[in-house]
């Protein structure tokens, strides 16, 4: 069986932690039987050094834009061209993979096969890997899947892994919404019907240096249209919307602090 880890770089991600998240896939244990093929889509001009990382790596298909298109363009490019495999990983350029995700969540997808895709939990942590800001799982089961999407994301995207033939049936990344396309494609694949869980096994550590300042106004405007889309579709009310959107304009300091408290846990789980 082959299954393919869908991921994309561009020029401004950190060398030394492309190396890392490369070197963390390719040390993952794998199910008996499982070839992996990564596909990588590189979104503009990047630097000698970075070639250099990439190339250090068999890497089975190398897509290349002139220019910067955006993760959910460069993501449906490498969707295009995938071929037989039976589940597709995604995979961030900055982050590390749990050496059990593929065994855990292939056994999963194979035990369930009337689940289109799945995610799991994330570790999050700042610096070092044994640094750890928090661990976040997320909704088990459609039903909890469906009353979160319009609170937030239900999955992690980069946690997130599709049975083959899932882009065929749901459809392709909207790239309406840059730098929200993950919400975005979760509300179209639950609206079409698709099928969605969770694992709790720990699929990806997720760096957080910087999270908090990668904010801007135009992403808050394009997530509160797709989380009041999505309290439109599954009837939440349009509350939480609002307070998410008002809540990334504040200082990145006190987003932060916020982030981390109890308070946000109470949010989300109303």
């Amino acid at each position: 069986m082959n299954v393919a880890v869908l991921i994309c770089t561009y020029c401004k991600d950190s060398n030394e932690h492309l190396n890392e998240m490369f070197a963390s896939v390719f040390a993952s244990d794998l199910p008996t039987g499982i070839n992996v093929r990564l596909y990588l889509h590189i979104d503009g001009e990047i630097c000698i050094e970075k070639e250099k990382v990439i190339s250090n790596y068999p890497i089975y298909k190398i897509l290349k834009s002139s220019n910067n298109v955006g993760l959910a363009k460069g993501l449906n490019k490498l969707i295009a061209t995938i071929e037989d495999e039976s589940y597709l990983f995604r995979m961030d350029a900055d982050d590390l993979q749990a050496s059990d995700r593929f065994i855990n969540q292939i056994e999963f997808m194979e035990e369930n096969t009337g689940i289109d895709f799945s995610g799991g939990s994330i570790t999050e942590f700042e610096g070092n890997q044994l640094n750890v800001v928090q661990k976040r799982s997320y909704p088990s089961l459609q039903e909890g899947i469906i009353s979160t999407v319009s609170r937030s994301s239900p999955f992690a995207h980069v946690t997130v892994c599709f049975r083959k033939g899932f882009f065929e049936k749901f459809g392709n990344y909207p790239e309406s919404y840059p730098l929200n396309e993950d919400i975005a494609f979760w509300l179209q694949s639950l609206k079409l019907g698709a099928k969605g869980a969770n694992i709790e096994q720990n699929c990806v550590f997720v760096r957080m240096d910087g999270a908090y300042s990668r904010r801007s106004y135009s992403k808050a405007v394009n997530e509160f249209k797709v989380f009041n889309m999505a309290a439109k579709w599954n009837k939440s009310g349009r509350i939480y919307p609002f307070l998410r959107f008002m809540f990334r304009l504040l200082p990145n300091n006190l987003v932060q602090k916020v982030y981390h408290s109890k308070c946000r846990n109470f949010f989300l789980e109303r």
